[in-house]
């Protein structure tokens, strides 16, 4: 983030705060009014015209959903209590490396505290001795999420935790995690409380790191502050990069609503990542999941990046593309897209000003898939400033926690 601007607007710029509020004045107008989107009211809410369609303007987050079959206490506006039973016991189970092949990878290993609750590098670890082959998402506010990972493959944090656990991640067996868990007293203990039993343990592991998982929400961003009514939450820079986001910088289209992600699926022509073709164990690991994705043996031989929705829907329309990416906590998480390519801010937006990439499904496989989304914009290198100002702005406070002490099993145990 830049520390060199001043964040206490003074009276100057609280008058062109009110100014832009009340309707993008006149000498505002002037200079930027022709490249910014449309404002729409529709059935009492608030939409951006862009090239003909309406996107929903970004709305300020609330308490994360709550899934029926998964309950956990929650307090009298509907956020979830971190003295619940469950929540106290997903705590431990994200830290516990009992819940993977081996006994070494936990969610942390590729969730960490430090680094955004993801990792600071392109690639995200596996279990040892194999490569993952996507960079790692943040778990902070994936509780909002309807599509997790980057392929939107699994549809709630229940699910997610196995798949991760048991893949390529994990490499974890159900009935030798479960063995773990039932082997240590407090955990059995802690089950019984949270569960009323432990007879599921491997299951009900998932539901218990699910439920602490969404105490992680990060909600308090100058954006979401500004969005509930604090005019003062964003400066003079940001307003003007919340205006170019809304229209020139067409950023709207697909990050919007209270996600500021639309969960759908596109083709950036993102560039290809090196580290496929330069380290043997990532090649080996990017293959192997191409492969277990069942793909026709003619996609298998001729892919060199990763097909994206694809290995999911097995439609070639949908090679090549990936889930929109939330922007809140983005401060904290990169290098950024599904392989993190990109590094900073900067070259995002860089990115995005050229009008995307190369269409490597174009180049592979003779079609396109990229997006119509995508084009040159020509931002000025301040517009380009105000921009990145905005973005830093969907990122609060850093969200820490004390690293749990987890129960070990007995030294010793006899089979009578």
């Amino acid at each position: 983030m830049r520390t060199d601007k001043e964040r206490n607007p003074s009276v100057l710029e609280k008058a062109f705060r009110v100014m832009v509020t009340v309707g993008f004045a006149c000498t505002f107008a002037a200079s930027v009014g022709a490249q910014t989107a449309v404002e729409v009211i529709k059935d009492g809410k608030k939409f951006f015209q862009i090239d003909g369609e309406l996107f929903p303007a970004l709305e300020a987050l609330g308490p994360p959903p709550i899934p029926r079959d998964n309950p956990q206490r929650v307090d009298e506006d509907g956020w979830p209590l971190k003295d619940d039973p469950k929540v106290r016991l997903g705590e431990l189970l994200f830290f516990e490396p009992a819940l993977s092949g081996d006994g070494s990878v936990s969610c942390q290993t590729c969730h960490v505290q430090g680094a955004g609750w993801a990792l600071n590098s392109a690639i995200s670890r596996s279990y040892p001795g194999q490569s993952h082959w996507r960079n790692s998402q943040s778990v902070v506010n994936a509780a909002y999420m309807s599509k997790l990972f980057w392929d939107g493959h699994k549809e709630s944090l229940e699910t997610q935790a196995p798949s991760a656990a048991k893949g390529l991640a994990g490499n974890g067996k159900a009935p030798m995690m479960a063995a773990r868990l039932q082997m240590i007293p407090e955990y059995v203990a802690m089950f019984k409380e949270a569960f009323g039993s432990i007879r599921n343990p491997t299951k009900d592991a998932w539901r218990a790191i699910a439920a602490f998982e969404r105490t992680l929400t990060s909600t308090d961003s100058p954006v979401d502050e500004y969005l509930r009514g604090d005019e003062e939450a964003l400066d003079e820079e940001q307003i003007r990069g919340l205006d170019l986001f809304n229209g020139k910088a067409r950023c709207i289209m697909c990050h919007n609503g209270p996600l500021a992600s639309d969960e759908k699926f596109y083709n950036l022509g993102l560039p290809r990542q090196p580290l496929f073709s330069k380290i043997p164990k990532n090649q080996i690991g990017f293959r192997s999941q191409t492969y277990t994705a069942g793909v026709p043996e003619e996609v298998f031989r001729k892919v060199k990046f990763d097909l994206g929705l694809y290995f999911k829907s097995h439609n070639k329309e949908d090679m090549g593309k990936f889930r929109t990416q939330p922007l809140r906590f983005i401060e904290y998480t990169p290098p950024y897209y599904h392989h993190g390519v990109l590094d900073d801010l900067e070259e995002v937006v860089e990115f995005y000003d050229q009008g995307g990439g190369d269409d490597y499904v174009l180049e592979d496989f003779g079609f396109s898939t990229k997006t119509a989304r995508l084009k040159k914009l020509n931002l000025t290198d301040d517009e380009k400033e105000d921009l990145i100002y905005f973005l830093e702005g969907f990122t609060g406070e850093e969200i820490f926690i004390e690293i749990p002490v987890l129960p070990k099993p007995p030294t010793r145990i006899t089979l009578r």
